[in-house]
């Protein structure tokens, strides 16, 4: 039944149905993974992506942002016209994790929304489809043509039982498998635009994986996960010996 499911979910992406650009695919019976395949306007993703990249640009050098300056762009005919050649991005061999390859990224405390006109109802949105209202942090992830994200679960202790996924730029495909067994698997792509939700037995019993893919362009995607919950705190005081 739930490879049924999938499958289903699988097929009617590969065929580019879209019941409409709200409602998602859900590919999983118990509906802890869902899909999104057009969500974002091709206008707000590019608003999206040039507000991301523009932000990841000023933690490098100022050398590097001067050369991507003297490189002269004609306006981008498409969204992957928007990014540089590779050669003009620090991008990362590895991280501390082993887990990505060939990255730039950047944990985001909050949107420049008061300077980027058009942000906030993009983000308002997106805010409509979180499962819970709790708070969140957001993760910006650029990879490079050859950037891959390797199987893994997302750090426990950092996040709590949800996380999504905003794709923009070159297409990948997003493998799920399952930890206790690796013939429960199924993989789908993530068109620019799209947005996909991960929680409860999906996030904690399920690597996930961004397939490597020759030319396949670069890719950014923006990571919101909910925070872990603290459900207490014990305090205890030591008295002090009065004198």
């Amino acid at each position: 039944m739930f490879l049924s499911t999938l499958w289903r979910g699988c097929r009617l992406s590969a065929l580019g149905l879209r019941r409409s650009h709200t409602a998602p695919l859900n590919v999983a019976s118990s509906e802890d993974f869902k899909l999104w395949p057009a969500f974002i306007s091709h206008t707000e993703q590019q608003l999206l992506l040039l507000t991301s990249l523009k932000l990841l640009d000023l933690k490098e050098s100022k050398k590097l942002r001067n050369k991507r300056k003297l490189l002269s762009k004609a306006s981008p005919s498409s969204l992957l016209d928007v990014f540089y050649p590779d050669e003009y991005y620090d991008f990362h061999e590895g991280h501390y994790d082993g887990v990505i390859h060939n990255y730039r990224e950047m944990h985001l405390s909050s949107w420049p929304e008061a300077e980027t006109p058009g942000l906030t109802p993009i983000l308002e949105r997106l805010r409509t489809l979180y499962p819970t209202s709790e708070p969140t942090q957001t993760h910006l992830l650029h990879l490079a043509s050859n950037g891959e994200i390797l199987p893994h679960v997302d750090n426990t202790s950092a996040s709590g039982a949800w996380i999504m996924g905003v794709s923009l730029g070159a297409e990948r495909t997003l493998r799920m498998q399952n930890v206790h067994d690796d013939r429960d698997n199924f993989s789908m792509t993530l068109p620019s635009g799209s947005v996909y939700l991960q929680k409860d037995a999906i996030r904690y019993q399920y690597v996930h994986s961004i397939l490597s893919s020759l030319n396949a362009g670069q890719r950014l995607s923006i990571m919101i996960r909910v925070r872990k919950a603290i459900s207490s705190i014990r305090i205890t005081l030591t008295s002090v010996p009065s004198r």
